[in-house]
């Protein structure tokens, strides 16, 4: 049952990854970010108007590598718990107009355990800032 649990996640993910969430801020089309942009947003593209702010989580079922930016319209600052939430999480802000793509890599958390994939997958959205 374990393993099963295990891969709902990434089930979640492929189906993201193929279009298949009727998520309007997935795919080319810009909508506003959810309350947190999170792993089953991969690949799409947020609108977020310039001082605006919302949240990158990343579950702690993989070990992320710190997002990255190409861009200038948005900066990240991590955020710090006393106690693990269950994600990583990075407070996102809109500084100029202008478009940038936050990305980062993760690797399974259960890595090298039996019935894990041990393939890592790859986070990475779109924001847009409008003038």
């Amino acid at each position: 049952m374990k393993a099963v649990s295990r891969l709902i996640p990434l089930i979640v993910l492929a189906l993201v990854a193929c279009g298949g969430d009727g998520d309007p801020g997935s795919g080319d089309e810009a909508g506003p970010p959810p309350d947190a942009i999170n792993a089953a947003h991969s690949g799409g593209t947020f609108t977020l108007a310039q001082g605006a702010e919302t949240s990158l989580r990343l579950s702690s079922e993989y070990s992320w590598g710190e997002p990255e930016v190409s861009g200038d319209a948005v900066e990240l600052s991590p955020v710090d718990y006393l106690q693990d939430p269950g994600f990583a999480e990075w407070l996102v802000r809109a500084v100029r107009p202008g478009t940038a793509a936050i990305s980062s890599k993760g690797t399974p958390a259960c890595a090298g355990q039996h019935g894990c994939p041990d393939e890592p997958i790859t986070f990475r959205v779109k924001i847009v800032v409008p003038e």
